[in-house]
């Protein structure tokens, strides 16, 4: 899920766990500094609830248990650890912020994505594949965002069958679950159908998490074929060492 409008406001220059200064730099109250990893990804926390925004662009989340956090927080690192140093950098990712009970505009969400801040916030407690997808999904619409060019939705939407449309929103239809769907004809999930932006994310993320499943997609699955050839090679042509 992506937010439009200016949210945060982050400068790329060193800073220390204290609150006070943390919200100099982003305008988020109530954030402390849990770790910085090896590849300059700093990973913020909820001191305190916080919100951020107003009307359509609010953001709400909730300070979590220290132990939940801890978990949520390896398995973030772990699959960081997917991505190279150099990669994180060319696509401008630097801030990771975990909390819980995370909605946006009052609705739920398990995460969404500031590429204009560098910042992705993610939703605790919530099961841990969807979790894992979550994470690359978030990450996609950074680069998506930063590379526009390389992701056409023209060219996108022809690989679909011609009778669809996406609904044009990711709030639009009430059902819209990031459940893999049992017949796929082009889409793994039904979030994948609200629209292109979510539909490369979506891809994008079991290409990541699961690329044996892809794998066999592609052997009965031409939409899916084709939407994976595509994410492919345009991460390659904006990161040549990229591995898939």
């Amino acid at each position: 899920m992506k937010l439009n409008s200016l949210l945060i406001l982050i400068f790329l220059i060193p800073f220390h766990a204290k609150s006070d200064q943390i919200y100099e730099l982003i305008k988020i109250p109530n954030l402390k500094l849990y770790k910085t990893d090896d590849k300059d990804i700093r990973f913020l926390i909820a001191d305190k609830n916080f919100s951020a925004g107003v009307g359509i662009n609010s953001v709400n989340c909730e300070k979590s248990e220290y132990n939940k956090i801890k978990s949520k927080f390896y398995l973030t690192k772990k699959n960081i650890d997917y991505y190279s140093k150099d990669f994180l950098k060319k696509i401008n990712l630097k801030f990771i912020i975990l909390c819980k009970n995370l909605t946006i505009s009052d609705i739920p969400a398990i995460g969404f994505a500031n590429p204009e801040m560098k910042t992705i916030i993610l939703n605790i407690n919530s099961n841990e594949e969807i979790f894992r997808r979550v994470i690359h999904h978030e990450i996609f619409h950074i680069i998506h965002k930063n590379f526009e060019s390389h992701f056409n939705e023209v060219i996108w939407g022809k690989f679909n069958n011609s009778e669809f449309k996406y609904s044009q929103c990711s709030t639009c239809k009430k059902d819209i679950g990031l459940n893999i769907l049992s017949k796929t004809n082009g889409f793994f999930t039904k979030y994948a159908k609200t629209n292109v932006s979510e539909d490369m994310a979506e891809t994008f993320s079991f290409i990541v998490i699961n690329n044996e499943y892809i794998q066999k997609k592609i052997d009965d699955d031409l939409i899916i074929k084709n939407k994976t050839i595509f994410i492919k090679e345009n991460i390659l042509n904006i990161y040549e060492n990229f591995k898939f």
